[in-house]
């Protein structure tokens, strides 16, 4: 080369490096992909800000909530092809929620896509490697494949980059767990990827720390910006959202005629203009997006959070996320409010407050009857509840009773007569015998306090309970909420109140039985959300009430050695006592048959 040639070509200036999009574009192929293997940035736009932010060595922490099948995995294994690639140090650790996704994740996707990087590829070690469990030794750096199940799978060694998916499913304090491997790092960077949880668990906490930026698109009508949500409300019409019309729409049977409802779909902006579900529409709305300013301006700007819902997501006819929620709401009805769970979670990326929750339903009152000593007309009878709790001594709070009186009819409707704490035996029975309750239709819970409720219920009569976790079965080999019945007096060996006739106690002996605790809260629930019965609450009654009707709730939850996700209840507030007497009262209505015939059997 002569001299003047060098000089030419040192005056040539070098070709800017790629950005990380424009890299991934080239160099990644997403192998598995539902969609093409072929990265391509216009498919998943909402993606390419979460990508940069993994990229821009300014972000410490980026948490991306997003909708299922919206490409947020995609977005998590180009962030770790970059560092692979590039990144000259610093281990990397991509956690999943447990030890049976992460191999297979590993296996079927994540492996695959690292050795069809070239520039990965090309770093791949040989013998150093234990990639059947998701170890790979690189000459500069550990990358680990791992779930988070157990604490020793994220207290391990410092972490420099760190991949979190699906944390709606983590144990709680395991996020928190993983952060601290990386403190060691002053330019750590660590990549939140997961649906929506609950407000103020550590998914939540993890987003209302960062930015807070919303995806929005430019309506056609106006040319304004506005955020997508896939959720209509009347109440809040001002912020748009998805819509449909159902009159019309309806078969013979009462269903949706998905054909004709599919007709009237649109999205309305705030501004008023609708469009249609079409594949180009929605697709044009895609490509004119955008995520909004942060909505915590206050935010670090090492904290980016992002989110988007599943409206938002072209590929995904607007006709399905309705059918979808069609579906989740008629299992609610049934019982089951796992699917509507699963749509807040995986369709409008919600943060699911007691309201959004159809286990914690909002407190029905009728305000125009109160609570009073002559209760319904033409009862079938009254029944009343008692709750015993010791108290606080550190607070200073003396033993005391809670409860609850309910008239109950022959139809099986019920209405809430009286409420309240009591603050000792003799002020628990004045209520009962003010109100006319007859002492054998009073049960009192023998969980605490257990030998004074026992000495209590045998000097007035009154029968016991006390609450259990396993199946209740019966000679007829039913399954029921309440176990077999016994005399109280053989809980204690004492003697019986009345002499026994040819071997059998007296009709007027105090009895004894155990119930199955999550089983009368299922049948409470039933009881709250049916059609068929009305169990009226009056609108004078206290505050104590109304907080303690929230205290248990249904959460998905891992049980049992093999971890399955099953429905369970779960305390969510310390005073729950008025819940209970309600459901012991509703059980007991079950024993008189008023409602057994109304409600299949658990």
């Amino acid at each position: 080369m002569t001299f003047i040639a060098s000089q030419f070509l040192e005056a040539i200036p070098p070709e800017p490096e790629p950005s990380v999009v424009e890299w991934a574009r080239r160099n990644v192929r997403l192998i598995g992909s539902a969609r093409s293997e072929a990265y391509d940035p216009d498919v998943t736009p909402w993606t390419k800000a979460v990508i940069e932010a993994a990229d821009d060595g300014l972000s410490r922490v980026i948490t991306f909530v997003k909708p299922v099948q919206s490409g947020g995995s995609a977005a998590g294994e180009i962030a770790l092809c970059r560092w692979l690639a590039v990144a000259n140090g610093g281990d990397i650790q991509y956690n999943w929620e447990d030890d049976v996704k992460a191999p297979a994740r590993w296996k079927k996707r994540i492996k695959k896509i690292l050795q069809a990087t070239p520039a990965v590829r090309r770093r791949w070690p040989n013998e150093r490697s234990n990639d059947a469990i998701g170890l790979v030794i690189f000459p500069h750096c550990n990358l680990t494949v791992q779930g988070v199940f157990t604490e020793s799978n994220v207290a391990s060694d410092s972490i420099r980059y760190q991949i979190n998916e699906e944390i709606h499913n983590w144990e709680p304090g395991r996020l928190k767990q993983a952060y601290n491997r990386t403190t060691a790092f002053w330019n750590s960077v660590i990549l939140n990827i997961s649906n929506a949880s609950d407000q103020g668990d550590q998914l939540h906490e993890a987003f209302l720390a960062g930015t807070q930026e919303h995806w929005e698109v430019k309506c056609p009508g106006c040319g304004e910006f506005h955020i997508m949500r896939t959720r209509w409300e009347e109440k809040h019409a001002d912020l748009g959202g998805l819509r449909y019309d159902s009159e019309g729409c309806k078969d013979s049977e009462g269903g949706y005629d998905y054909a004709k409802l599919s007709k009237t779909i649109r999205y309305q902006f705030p501004c008023g203009h609708t469009m249609p579900d079409t594949i180009e529409g929605r697709r044009a709305l895609s490509l004119s997006g955008r995520y909004s300013a942060p909505a915590n301006p206050g935010a670090p700007r090492t904290h980016r959070s992002f989110t988007l819902e599943a409206v938002s997501v072209d590929y995904i006819p607007w006709l399905s996320l309705i059918q979808e929620k069609h579906d989740a709401l008629r299992a609610m009805r049934r019982g089951d409010p796992s699917l509507w769970r699963t749509y807040l979670k995986e369709r409008e990326c919600r943060f699911q407050s007691p309201d959004d929750r159809p286990n914690v339903r909002p407190l029905v009152l009728n305000t125009g009857m109160k609570k009073n000593r002559i209760g319904l007309p033409g009862r079938f009878a009254r029944f009343a509840a008692l709750d015993r709790q010791q108290g606080e001594i550190s607070k200073g709070e003396l033993p005391h009773w809670w409860l609850m009186i309910v008239d109950a009819m022959p139809n099986g409707d019920a209405a809430l007569i009286w409420e309240g704490k009591c603050v000792n035996d003799e002020e628990a029975v004045g209520v009962l015998r003010e109100h006319e309750v007859k002492m054998h239709c009073a049960v009192a819970d023998s969980g605490d306090d257990t030998t004074h409720v026992y000495s209590f219920c045998l000097a007035y009569g009154i029968n016991a309970i006390k609450g259990t976790g396993e199946a209740l079965h019966h000679p007829d080999k039913s399954r029921r909420i309440y176990g077999i019945e016994k005399p109280l007096h053989t809980m204690i060996t004492a003697p019986p109140l009345y002499s026994y006739v040819n071997g059998q106690p007296d009709p007027r002996e105090p009895l004894f039985w155990f119930y199955h605790k999550s089983g009368i809260l299922d049948r409470l629930r039933y009881i709250e959300e049916s059609k068929d019965i009305k169990f009226e609450i009056p609108g004078d009654v206290s505050e104590e009430y109304k907080a303690h009707m929230e205290s248990w709730e249904l959460q998905q939850r891992k049980v049992g050695a093999s971890k399955q996700v099953e429905n369970v209840w779960v305390q969510v507030r310390k005073r729950d006592d008025l819940k209970f007497c309600k459901a012991y009262c509703v059980m007991l209505m079950e024993m008189a048959g008023l409602i057994g015939a109304r409600i299949e059997p658990k």
